[in-house]
């Protein structure tokens, strides 16, 4: 075959995958194998290839989604509480890497077709137009994904360094939710009350808002709250809380706190607590895998999930009750 395509003006110039390629130096040589079905068989080729990459990143996207399912991970509560641009980011970024693939897969499948009819190919197109146009896309692909690492990597080290934390001894805003003094007030007046903060990393609050929700708050506190008889209350409290732009978000957020932990505790462990309604939207309460009790309350746009433990002894609130304080404030 070498040597009859040099009878033609065609010398050999490289070898790409299963494809052998010739050059014409004087720009003269009669075009080499153009029975259209012939071509048809090496396009089916290209074809073939394109469509097993399309699946590769199918299955790629699709491990990587049910592994953050199976580490309890939630896409959902992620997005709102990280914000619109990286999951727009994200989004796009995904939906490109599939839509090139199946861009050229489309158009292999159409040419294939032509090509089997017994219809030549065109070549009345100006390919450097098409060279631009390939070049580009690989451009804003690189760019895109070289953004998205930026912002992950931006927001990777904002969590690692606690930026947009504050701790709890220095925060001066308003939590929309009850806190640690609440539980411990009972009969008493706790306005100004003797709190010792424990483990003060950890005690500290996030109070932010994005394109998702109006508010969002992230409570860790450890604290031990002195009562004016000398009694306290030692323990904490977790608290995330949205204050989504939609209801049906809202119910979507509720929903997912209950899989996460309900998938992180298990099925052996998962205990369902009593719990009154309050005159909520919703109410649901139960232990988790640290077997500490748990409320995830709705109302409207508001949800919440709580966790609250005690360490003082004789300190054994029901969760009901602190349920219902969680609940008396919301409403």
């Amino acid at each position: 075959a070498g040597e009859m395509n040099a009878e033609f003006g065609w010398e050999y110039a490289a070898r790409r995958g299963q494809f052998h390629i010739y050059r014409s130096p004087a720009g003269s040589g009669p075009e080499l194998h153009t029975d259209p079905r012939v071509q048809a068989l090496a396009i089916k080729a290209l074809e073939r290839r394109q469509i097993h990459q399309l699946l590769s990143l199918l299955l790629i996207l699709g491990v990587n989604l049910f592994a953050v399912h199976l580490r309890g991970g939630s896409l959902l509560l992620s997005a709102a509480a990280a914000g619109l641009p990286i999951t727009l980011l994200t989004a796009f970024l995904a939906l490109w890497l599939l839509a090139d693939p199946v861009r050229e897969a489309v158009h292999l499948g159409r040419l294939k077709k032509r090509l089997a009819a017994g219809q030549p190919l065109r070549h009345d197109g100006d390919w450097r137009k098409g060279r631009t146009g390939y070049y580009a896309r690989r451009l804003i692909h690189l760019l895109l994904f070289l953004t998205w690492l930026l912002v992950l990597l931006h927001l990777w080290t904002g969590k690692v360094e606690g930026r947009g934390k504050e701790a709890l001894a220095d925060y001066k805003g308003i939590l929309p939710f009850a806190d640690m003094r609440d539980f411990a007030a009972g009969d008493f007046n706790l306005s100004e009350p003797e709190v010792t903060w424990l483990d003060m990393p950890h005690s500290s609050v996030t109070d932010e808002s994005n394109a998702f929700v109006r508010r969002y708050v992230d409570l860790a506190e450890n604290a031990r709250i002195l009562r004016p008889d000398g009694t306290a209350l030692d323990g904490g409290l977790y608290v995330t809380y949205f204050d989504a732009r939609w209801e049906w978000l809202a119910r979507a957020l509720a929903g997912e706190f209950l899989r996460v932990d309900r998938r992180k505790t298990g099925r052996r462990w998962w205990e369902p607590l009593g719990c009154p309604d309050f005159g909520l939207d919703g109410a649901v309460a139960y232990r988790n895998d640290l077997h500490f009790p748990c409320v995830v309350l709705r109302q409207g746009r508001v949800v919440l999930r709580a966790m609250f433990y005690q360490t003082g002894p004789g300190e054994d609130m029901p969760p009901e009750q602190g349920a219902g304080i969680l609940g008396d404030a919301l409403r």
